[in-house]
């Protein structure tokens, strides 16, 4: 990381608060049930631009950025706020921070590793579990490299909403930049608070029942993986020309999620040296596709979504024809029941959550490792 950081240089750092005001009535910001089992953890979004792309200098660049961010916050204002507790988000206008740095080296350098150089530093997927510790819900950086390409990152708190809703935000910040330079958006995004899944009768849950580790206790774990498109139908074209294969059509998401599994629980089992060498595969749904009528709308912020997962394997039951099937017949299961009124994430995080009130459990915080796959 120290050789790293010796590349960078700071220009700028600001706090962009939203204009106009919030208004009084719009003060309290209510998590729906979903929202309150979430870590307040931020989610890291980086787009690159080469320099060809680049119709403007980096300072008229800039000086566009941070207006358009301005605006685009004010559509946006629960990630600009402060967490008042694991129920609600208080709207006093904190506002989100706004890093503009330079880069000592060519771009094509850091496409592979953004977050020492493309994000703010020490919040790669960090979690801030306690409401007056001074973490902000959001956070944007400007990257220029001597190169002249330029990156744009976002961090985005999932207390507020999930991956769907950080690219909802991006969205938003794009268009005014390049379409609406008067700050007017035609169809603003839609907070469900908790209009979808209120609280429970007896009060909102009083802490996450879900936290990641920090950077420091995780940075083992992360990797990255890149799977080329003739991989990814080398992968398709395996699993079809398998006689056992009882699906004729996998989609992207099953294949790469049942060979990341795959390699994972055998990864895992020669860990345990063949004690346990049992695993199950968890997924995550979107289900903006189900929500009723009424609240709908183009784009729908809030943590909305579901698990799921497939049955628990031994080494030889993990071949992939087998783990895509089971996918799919999982997702099928999902889709023939009321996910608001029968969410599978929210009883087990409640089930969780019950186990530590009566001290079944240690009483420590579950922990989900951020290696879900989000299905779509």
């Amino acid at each position: 990381m120290s050789s790293f950081s010796r590349l960078l240089s700071t220009i700028s750092k600001k706090v962009v608060k939203p204009f106009p005001p919030t208004p009084p009535t719009q003060r309290n910001h209510k998590f729906s049930l979903l929202d309150q089992c979430m870590g307040n953890f931020h989610m890291p979004l980086v787009l690159f631009y080469p320099k060809h792309q680049l119709e403007q200098g980096p300072k008229q660049l800039s000086k566009l950025l941070q207006n358009s961010f301005s605006k685009a916050l004010t559509y946006h204002q629960p990630w600009v706020e402060s967490l008042r507790d694991n129920a609600t988000i208080q709207c006093d206008d904190t506002g989100a921070e706004f890093f503009e740095v330079e880069v000592n080296c060519p771009m094509d350098q850091v496409v592979h590793c953004p977050e020492y150089l493309a994000f703010p530093p020490g919040l790669s997927w960090k979690n801030v579990p306690h409401v007056n510790d001074g973490g902000r819900l959001s956070i944007a950086q400007l990257s220029h490299f001597d190169c002249g390409g330029m990156a744009i990152s976002v961090r985005m708190s999932h207390k507020v909403g999930d991956a769907r809703s950080a690219f909802s935000f991006l969205k938003d910040w794009v268009t005014l930049a390049r379409e609406h330079p008067n700050g007017e958006l035609s169809c603003p995004s839609y907070y469900v608070q908790d209009s979808l899944m209120p609280s429970r009768p007896d009060g909102p849950l009083k802490f996450p029942v879900v936290v990641e580790p920090n950077a420091q206790e995780s940075v083992e774990f992360e990797k990255r993986f890149f799977l080329s498109e003739s991989n990814i139908r080398a992968l398709k074209a395996l699993i079809v020309d398998d006689p056992s294969s009882i699906v004729r059509n996998p989609t992207t998401t099953e294949v790469v999620s049942a060979i990341v599994y795959k390699c994972a629980a055998i990864a895992g089992a020669n860990i345990s040296n063949g004690n346990d060498s049992s695993s199950q595969m968890g997924l995550v749904s979107d289900l903006r596709k189900t929500i009723p009528p009424s609240i709908q709308s183009t784009s729908t912020i809030g943590n909305i979504l579901t698990a799921f997962s497939t049955p628990i394997y031994n080494l030889e039951d993990l071949r992939l024809p087998k783990l895509v099937a089971d996918i799919r017949k999982s997702k099928h299961e999902l889709s023939t029941r009321d996910n608001f009124k029968e969410n599978k994430w929210v009883s087990e995080m409640l089930e969780y959550a019950n186990k530590i009130n009566t001290g079944i459990e240690d009483d420590q915080l579950y922990r989900q490792k951020s290696s879900s796959h989000d299905v779509y």
